[in-house]
């Protein structure tokens, strides 16, 4: 009898043990749940990158953000590394490749990293973030977890880059002001003496043509240097785009020779109207074609395309020309750099002010020995009949 007792009071001791330890485990998981969906809250919450792994280099968690970055929303992300995620998701294999490199210089600093990391999206569009990366250790050293951080700074980036862009600009100009005034004055001394020299029967007519040919090319550089150093005087009307690059094309086949092709795709442009000097923006696009023609010495295609997107005109001029050296690309608009042997490197600089001064976007992208495409975008406006001289539209004057 005591000894049945014994056993019931036992039995009931361990299960009054059981029902606590069980009630505290149900809490403590209860504690665990409240503290996963805070720390879930505040990662979705953040506006940057954040990303956890483990030591082996294995996702653990990320936020939307991260998710859409990479776009891994359809993948089953977990456990993987980033060489198998770029495997998953090909278009950033670069990127993710770039990121076991990024991690592993974080693992052998052992302390905390910081620095930029940039790649482009399938839209094209370059992204750069500034990265901050926390190794976390077991107490024997090994490695335990990573935590990265990535806020996107491309706004801020491009922010500075025009910014230099302006400085270098302005100096440009300066310089440009100083070369004009300088040559302008003997120049037209030197057309007054050939405009005599002509009139003399003893000496060569085609050797004057020539001097008076290149001193027609020496008042362009010098009209080209007064544009990049000063605001230019803008004749500002509404006009039709399409009837603008009409023109362009019109003009330019008549300049691409037989090899060329210039195709005109994807017209949008016949309802939409500009505001802004005419002449100026003609000066750009057929700048554009030429600089594509040039770059095409054995003969090609251009392509010009035009599409409305997001309240702007975004125009493309495309060719498969000999295209630009990726390490030169951030150079090519920059004042005095050219890739030709004769040239003042002015052209885009130019084209680019223009483009800036009629508030829109200017953008060259390039492959070497695959050829270039410049997209222009310009702020535009549907209106097909109000503030129109439909005369000065059809015949435009440069």
């Amino acid at each position: 009898m005591w000894l049945e007792t014994g056993v019931i009071l036992i039995l009931l001791i361990a299960g009054i043990m059981m029902l606590k330890k069980y009630r505290a485990v149900r809490r403590l998981l209860k504690e665990m749940e409240e503290e996963e969906f805070k720390m879930t809250a505040l990662i979705q919450s953040m506006p940057d990158f954040v990303c956890f792994k483990d030591g082996e280099g294995r996702w653990i968690r990320t936020n939307d953000f991260g998710r859409s970055l990479y776009e891994l929303e359809n993948i089953s992300y977990i456990g993987k590394s980033d060489s198998e995620l770029g495997e998953m998701s090909t278009f950033f294999k670069e990127a993710l490749d770039y990121c076991v490199v990024s991690d592993e210089k974080t693992w052998k600093k052992a302390e905390t990293t910081r620095s930029e990391e940039a790649f482009h999206l399938r839209s094209g569009e370059l992204k750069t973030f500034d990265v901050i990366k926390v190794p976390i250790f077991h107490e024997d050293g090994s490695r335990k977890a990573l935590i990265t951080i990535g806020r996107d700074i491309s706004q801020q980036k491009a922010a500075e880059e025009r910014l230099v862009k302006q400085e270098k600009l302005s100096v440009a100009g300066e310089l440009a002001a100083g070369i004009a005034h300088e040559i302008r004055n003997p120049l037209t001394s030197l057309k007054g003496f050939v405009q005599l020299m002509r009139e003399d029967s003893y000496i060569s007519a085609e050797k004057v043509e020539i001097m008076s040919s290149e001193i027609d090319r020496i008042h362009l550089i010098v009209e080209e240097f007064l544009i990049l150093s000063k605001p230019h005087k803008r004749v500002e009307e509404c006009f039709y785009f399409q009837e603008a690059m009409d023109y362009v094309v019109n003009v330019m086949k008549l300049q691409a020779g037989n090899g060329i092709n210039i195709e005109v795709i994807a017209l949008a442009a016949h309802n939409y109207c500009v505001f802004g000097d005419r002449n100026q923006l003609i000066q750009v696009f057929i700048n554009l074609v030429k600089n594509s023609i040039e770059a095409m010495p054995n003969g090609g295609k251009i392509s010009i395309s035009t599409q409305y997107k997001d309240e702007m005109l975004e125009i493309k001029v495309s060719d498969n020309g000999v295209g630009i050296p990726l390490e030169r690309l951030p150079q090519i608009s920059e004042p005095f750099f050219t890739l030709k042997e004769k040239g003042m490197g002015l052209g885009l600089t130019i084209s680019q002010k223009i483009i800036s001064e009629h508030h829109g976007h200017f953008d060259i992208q390039s492959e070497q020995d695959k050829g270039t495409t410049v997209i222009v975008k310009l702020p535009v406006h549907k209106d097909e009949s109000e503030g129109f001289d439909e005369k000065k539209q059809a015949f435009p004057i440069l």
